[in-house]
């Protein structure tokens, strides 16, 4: 069955063009959902977090303090690093036992992986091709103020956070520009999934 890594910029739209593929008949993998699953009170992941970065890696309902993770380990490599490399195992470990799931199903053609950060933790060379969700920068950060009330400069930053949306662009195999209208967007999805289909088939 086939892999394929669905990604895009922050405020892209990308749930919209998941549930639009999860209608088509494709299986998703939420990965953000298994990222957050990892780290629930009383796991592995959450033990060797703390472990790693202390007792205020803990809030009082014994759930991890993302804020605190986030501060610690925004702008330090040596410390993002150490926390990817407790966390990364765990995870993709997750999302091989949903893409089982999905294949032993035998109820979709193709799987997707709904990875925000497919490029940037290198995914996609565990997936067979990559298609991403495209706004112009101009739209992105528009989007990104208006969805969560940021100044510019906040919506800047956590922009910066992530690869360039047009490096992306450069490296996905099929791309969905988002700029426009919900109902430009669905045709251009449906015009890339008969497009896979008839690959798959063919």
């Amino acid at each position: 069955m086939l892999h394929i890594g669905l990604t895009g910029g922050i405020a892209s739209g990308k749930s919209t063009v998941v549930t639009m593929l999860r209608g088509l008949g494709a299986g998703i993998v939420d990965c953000d959902v298994i990222a957050h699953d990892v780290v629930e009170p009383g796991s592995e992941g959450l033990a060797a977090v703390a472990a790693a970065f202390g007792p205020k890696t803990l809030l009082p309902d014994g759930s991890m303090d993302r804020a605190y993770i986030g501060s610690v380990v925004f702008g330090d490599k040596a410390k993002k690093a150490q926390l990817e490399a407790i966390l990364f195992p765990l995870i993709h470990a997750g999302i091989d036992e949903e893409i089982k799931k999905i294949e032993e199903n035998k109820k979709n053609p193709v799987i997707f992986l709904d990875m925000p950060l497919l490029y940037e933790v290198k995914y996609d060379s565990y997936v067979d091709e990559t298609w991403l969700v495209y706004v112009d920068p101009v739209t992105q950060l528009t989007r990104l103020m208006k969805r969560n009330g940021y100044s510019e400069s906040e919506a800047l930053a956590r922009i910066h956070a992530q690869l360039p949306i047009d490096k992306k662009r450069s490296l996905a195999q099929v791309i969905i520009d988002n700029t426009g209208s919900p109902e430009e967007t669905q045709k251009q999805v449906l015009v890339a999934w008969q497009a896979l289909m008839d690959r798959i088939k063919g």
